[in-house]
């Protein structure tokens, strides 16, 4: 095992000899950082200040050239409309002077002579006229077209530019065009050009002249080259040149330097065009040897384009005396930084030893303050016994040691209060109503169940744990392992699952569960949680529920069927007993008849006891009486009774059914109703409204029934007994009637309240008695009657009926 004072020792001293490296290489970082970003103030600060005044000086010269060339566009523009307005004024004069005196063709012709012979400013200028309706008057670039009809002439670019003049003179009479028109003596290139016209209205003459717009930018060229030359005066820090590489100005004037090269071998001019048609730019350059004997230098320019001109200026300085103060800057930062390493490095070595002397005083003092609490540790995991505090030098285990201390007194109220917790955990687990048990999702099997889980089953905990779910699951379709296996399936996917389940007992009795199933996360694991509640009486109440209904359905079939069978069932016995009189010698207006048709009375009396004539004649009125008995006892199920509720106990009721059922001939024919033991256990009932001739009637029914079961039950060896007892709440009033017989199977009691189903033997019952109960205390008293039973262990029927109706 490994000593934590020495792990510590050892980690301690590479963090700290990191962190000292880490500390001095941030250092010489931002050393070196500070060194470079001093080295580009240095640079800005020498260099900067000469791209600042290049771009300054070249900016200007731009300002200049822009000038011009306006300057040169407005004097030229204002030139071409001078010369028309004198010649418009000069034709006037003319023509106001002499229009009385000479001839109009003699006028025109005074007139147009005397235009021709103006002097323009611009030597490839000249003065037109043409006629509104599109005659040439005048064209001294081309004498030869006059009196031509010259609108439908058509410019390089396409436009009747002739039109065009028309349509100005009329709309404006006067004004600038601008189109593309040859030059003197060049009839085969079009250039740019801007006429002046005006309308002279006498003759409808329109006047004009213009100027070449190459002609007023050479001009300007030429202008701005005198400019560049005189600033050059002093030295030739300023260059012209076209994008082709002639040079525009200096001694090399005229001159294709495009491959010329620096003393260090770059095409300086290419890299002048270059930088220029980028945008503009700074170039550093050694000065071409031009001339034997030139000492070349380092020069730094500033380059642009001229817009519109195909040009490359610029303007350059000497930087070399710039480039050795650099130098100078730079070599005293570099040693300076060098200075201030080594400060750092010493600094570095220094901290190094003081660390690693207190690391291993430090070692040995942690090493004899955990030996302390070691041997505090080794007697105080199983025992009570405390650090003595005294022992301890330093604050920080002092306070450890008070913890310890106060641990060991946690840690024994904390094994109380885990002990309590658990118990209470357990108490609240199986206190619950419902059965909930834990299945391990991987084994499918259950790790814990609460108590009520084992009443449920019947179990010791010892036989659930560790059991499989099929054990207890009843496994008939559609409640078979498929459909267990995908509610598994969607649990384990994190839904709740909601299902109803089949499942039996240890005795193998089955009853209905609703369960809930969810993976929950028990100690860390995931489990599956099933909560289940017993609903097999909610089952039970469904099904009475139906077998209402079905009671309601078969009420209305067994109307209509009694009304059927009365009429024909009556003439059945009427002619029985018909057939019965008139064969009996006793009534004496048979005795005449038989006489004339020569029958003696008696002895046909004789021959119809002998052949059981008469037998069968009784039988058929025996089985009319049953019949009738079906038929009223349908109708009465069939119909509401039209007697009227009245308020009352329901003791007296009881009482008077008793009474009916011990002195009922019938009854007593068929049971021996004082070998019965009758208990009657009365609460105190409200009065409350009721039928009581129907209420009456179902307790008979329900009296009448135990008594035959009793009769029936093979058991000799116990007294017979029907219990009568009543309770009620506030809001019902119940009435138990309770027998110690033979008891119903379970088929045969779902059917008990089905209309003519009898468990009794032929002949005996209708079959309809507890039907027309169920009627009686369900639809005419809104009421419940429920049976329960067990073979061998007797039959309860128990009555429920509203307090307030």
């Amino acid at each position: 095992m490994k000593s934590i004072v020495t792990i510590l020792f050892r980690s301690m001293l590479p963090l700290c000899f990191s962190s000292i490296i880490i500390f001095g290489g941030l250092s010489i970082y931002f050393m070196i950082s500070d060194y470079q970003n001093e080295l580009k103030e240095a640079e800005a600060e020498i260099m900067g200040g000469i791209q600042e005044s290049l771009q300054k000086e070249l900016f200007h010269l731009q300002d200049y050239i822009k000038f011009s060339r306006d300057s040169a566009r407005t004097a030229s523009l204002k030139s071409v409309k001078a010369s028309i307005l004198e010649a418009h004024s000069l034709a006037m004069t003319l023509y106001k002077t002499y229009k009385d005196s000479l001839p109009e063709k003699k006028l025109k012709e005074l007139i147009k002579t005397t235009l021709q012979a103006m002097i323009h400013d611009f030597g490839d200028s000249y003065m037109f006229i043409v006629r509104m309706d599109g005659i040439l008057i005048l064209h001294t670039d081309t004498p030869e077209k006059s009196g031509n009809y010259v609108l439908d002439i058509k410019t390089s670019d396409s436009r009747y530019v002739l039109r065009e003049m028309v349509s100005l003179a009329t709309n404006q009479g006067e004004g600038y065009i601008d189109y593309l028109w040859s030059k003197p003596n060049s009839s085969d290139k079009s250039y740019e050009k801007t006429s002046y016209i005006k309308l002279f209205a006498p003759y409808e003459w329109i006047l004009g002249t213009g100027t070449y717009r190459d002609t007023t930018t050479n001009q300007t060229q030429e202008h701005v080259l005198k400019r560049i030359k005189k600033l050059n005066s002093n030295g030739d820090g300023y260059f012209a040149g076209t994008f082709s590489g002639q040079s525009l100005v200096g001694k090399n004037k005229g001159k294709d330097l495009i491959d010329l090269k620096s003393s260090d071998g770059i095409s300086i001019i290419q890299e002048f065009i270059k930088s220029a048609k980028s945008g503009g730019g700074y170039i550093t350059y050694k000065s071409p040897s031009i001339t034997s004997g030139f000492k070349s230098y380092k020069k730094m320019g500033y380059f642009e384009t001229v817009p519109g001109w195909n040009w490359v200026i610029g303007v350059s300085t000497n930087i070399e005396r710039l480039e050795e103060k650099l130098r100078k800057k730079e070599k005293s930062l570099w040693d300076g930084l060098l200075m201030r390493l080594a400060a750092v490095v010493a600094l570095i070595f220094l901290y190094s030893f003081i660390i690693f002397f207190f690391s291993g005083r430090f070692k040995r003092i942690l090493a004899d303050n955990f030996n302390s609490f070691e041997i505090f540790f080794r007697k105080g995991t199983d025992s009570t016994t405390k650090i003595d505090r005294s022992k301890i030098n330093f604050t920080e285990f002092d306070t450890m040691a008070e913890l310890a201390n106060t641990m060991i007194d946690s840690r024994e109220s904390a094994r109380k209060d885990l002990l309590k917790s658990e118990i209470t955990y357990r108490e609240i687990f199986n206190a619950t109503k419902d059965a909930i048990g834990v299945l391990d999702i991987n084994k499918r099997i259950f790790t814990d169940v609460n108590q009520t889980f084992l009443d449920f089953f019947g179990m010791e905990r010892s036989e659930v744990i560790g059991m499989s779910p099929e054990i207890i699951s009843f496994n008939s379709p559609p409640y078979d392992t498929k459909y267990a296996a995908e509610l598994f399936t969607k649990a384990l996917s994190g839904e709740s699952i909601h299902f109803e389940w089949m499942v039996k007992n240890k005795k193998g009795e089955p009853f209905w569960t609703d369960n809930l199933a969810r993976v929950a996360s028990i100690g860390g694991q995931k489990k599956l949680l099933i909560v289940m509640r017993d609903i097999t009486e909610r089952r039970k109440m469904q099904k009475t529920m139906v077998q209402t209904e079905k009671m309601m359905s078969v009420g209305g079939l067994a109307a209509g069927m009694a009304h059927e069978v009365n009429n024909p069932l009556g003439i059945i016995m009427q002619v029985t007993q018909n057939i019965i009189r008139r064969t009996s010698p006793t009534l004496k207006s048979n005795i005449p008849v038989a006489e004339s048709c020569g029958i003696d009375l008696n002895n046909l009396r004789n021959y119809m006891e002998k052949r059981g004539i008469n037998e069968y004649l009784r039988s058929i009125q025996d089985a009319g009486s049953r019949a009738a008995d079906i038929v009223k006892s349908m109708i009465e199920f069939s119909r509401k009774s039209n007697s009227a509720k009245s308020s009352g106990t329901i003791e007296p009721v009881i009482e008077t059914a008793l009474s009916l059922a011990a002195n009922d001939y019938d009854f007593k024919k068929k049971y021996d109703f004082k070998k019965i033991k009758i208990i009657r256990d009365f609460n105190s009932s409200p009065i409350f409204n009721f039928t009581e001739m129907e209420i009456s009637q179902v307790i008979l029914s329900l009296i009448k029934n135990a008594a035959q079961a009793l009769s029936d039950d093979q058991n000799k060896h116990k007294i017979p007994t029907i219990t009568i007892r009543t309770s009620s709440d506030e809001n019902f009033v119940r009435i138990e009637i309770e027998d110690n017989g033979p008891g119903i199977e379970q088929e045969e009691l779902q059917r008990v309240f089905e209309p003519f189903y009898s468990t009794k033997g032929p002949g005996v019952g209708t079959g309809l008695g507890l039907s027309v109960s169920y009627y009686i205390v369900t639809q005419n008293h809104s009421g419940t009657i429920t049976v329960d039973s067990s073979p061998g262990e007797g039959t309860r029927f128990t009555i429920a009926l509203p307090i307030l109706t």
